[in-house]
């Protein structure tokens, strides 16, 4: 099969003229097959929370117990996270992809025929963990920081907003799937939409850096601005110096940065993974609950599109402080959510912090210590946050099992995310050890 052998070849031999011609610039083809393979790659992420309630009605297990299968999934993320940075940097983001989502693809069909818990460990826990971490927003995220410098805010929100608009349409066409069709054939349609867009897609058209196609990022008509070393603006500072993944470790921001990343996932994965059962709980109807999460969706795409906008007048810290405070905002009106017109206020305020927040956090890594090791800088602080995050999913199960209720969780989880959001701000931009400390009368470049 020459599909197999064409991804892993010296990407510069004999290529056509069109990829090699500065006039075409490759990048936006690049972003462009990242997009679909990141929506094909939501699945690992947001399809449990959909499937755990007919898990337990079906099977009759625990929610607690079904839960854990997405903390397996967050713990094999964070174990393969330096193992899949260090992977990508040396075999490319390509060839992760390939691999990680096979992985996807095989958790999928192992979810359609599983019939015991461990199996479900299996297929939606190990299989989809490694997948995610080796084969998706790492890898993803990587290309484009090859292949963008000047426009990379704008490149980012394109690729995560990307989500964001399919997720409008997705929550209800999975719903509606699982009822007319049943959680296993929904598996059985998601493993192969993972095999196409997300191994096959990317395996033919991904390049992972544009020297590979004597290119340069940003496209030809940044060349002439790069040489001309114009001093960016204060809403865009970028530090003049990569870090390598030991320096960053040894700065204050990058552990400030962890913390706020562990506390968040702790708080997110125990409300994304149960939302959908708690809108059962307080008597929202399946087909509602889809709707409401198509519009969390829709205004988290939004957010995220805007990022490349709002970015030319406020730093990348500034939105990423404004969308978690979003976020902690949403999450207290999810305690007061009664009715349905109070969970689309939810929706929209948390969907709108979500998407700020995400992509305004995923620009600061490059930002702040530079593109060159950024996989091995995300590998490593992923395996802190999701094994911080990993307890989120089946603590708040549990208290659900023992009490009937999520309202505990869901208050443990506002207080985690407001001190998150406090470890956020104080996270500012680091200066790389090769640079003269600045003497009393200088001033740092400062992003806030």
């Amino acid at each position: 099969m020459r599909w197999i052998a064409l991804p892993f070849a010296k990407e510069s031999r004999n290529m056509p003229a069109s990829m090699t011609s500065k006039k075409d610039f490759y990048g936006w083809k690049n972003l462009t097959v990242a997009a679909v393979l990141g929506v094909a790659a939501t699945f690992y992420m947001i399809s449990f929370s959909y499937f755990l309630p007919y898990l337990v009605e079906e099977f009759g297990w625990a929610i607690r117990d079904v839960s854990f299968a997405a903390t397996i999934s967050m713990i094999a993320m964070g174990l393969c996270g330096p193992v899949a940075g260090l992977f990508i940097f040396k075999y490319g983001a390509r060839f992760a992809m390939v691999l990680g989502n096979s992985l996807g693809f095989l958790g999928f069909l192992l979810v359609f025929l599983h019939t015991q818990l461990w199996q479900l460990y299996l297929g939606y826990g190990l299989l989809m963990g490694l997948a995610g971490g080796l084969g998706g927003m790492l890898a993803t995220t990587t290309v484009i920081n090859n292949w963008f410098v000047k426009k990379r805010r704008l490149a980012l929100s394109l690729l995560l907003g990307s989500g964001g608009v399919v997720g409008i349409f997705m929550g209800r066409a999975l719903i509606g799937l699982i009822e007319t069709f049943g959680w296993r054939n929904t598996a059985l349609t998601i493993s192969f939409m993972i095999l196409l867009l997300a191994v096959i897609l990317p395996a033919i058209f991904i390049r992972n850096k544009p020297e590979d196609l004597g290119q340069v990022p940003d496209g030809p008509e940044s060349e002439t601005e790069n040489k001309q070393k114009t001093v960016p603006p204060k809403a865009s500072y970028k530090t003049p110096v990569h870090f390598t993944a030991k320096e960053a470790m040894r700065t204050r921001c990058l552990w400030l940065l962890v913390a706020y990343f562990c506390l968040n996932m702790l708080a997110m994965g125990a409300i994304m993974t149960h939302q959908i059962q708690y809108l059962f709980d307080i008597g929202i109807p399946a087909a509602m609950a889809g709707i409401a999460l198509g519009v969390m969706s829709g205004f988290m795409a939004f957010s995220q599109l805007s990022v490349g906008f709002v970015g030319k007048r406020l730093s990348t810290h500034t939105i990423a402080v404004g969308g978690e405070t979003l976020k902690l905002i949403g999450l207290v009106i999810l305690l007061l959510t009664k009715s349905l017109p109070f969970v689309f206020v939810y929706m929209i305020v948390l969907g709108l912090g979500f998407g700020f927040a995400m992509v305004a956090t995923m620009n600061i890594f490059p930002d702040y210590f530079g593109a060159k090791h950024y996989p091995k800088i995300m590998g490593n602080v992923r395996l802190f946050w999701t094994f911080v995050g990993s307890a989120g999913a089946p603590l708040a199960g549990h208290i659900r099992d023992s009490i009937g209720s999520y309202e505990i969780a869901f208050q443990g989880a506002i207080a985690v995310t407001a001190i998150g959001l406090i470890c956020l701000i104080f996270a500012k931009a680091p200066v790389h050890p090769s640079i003269k400390e600045p003497s009393s009368g200088e001033v740092l470049p400062n992003t806030a």
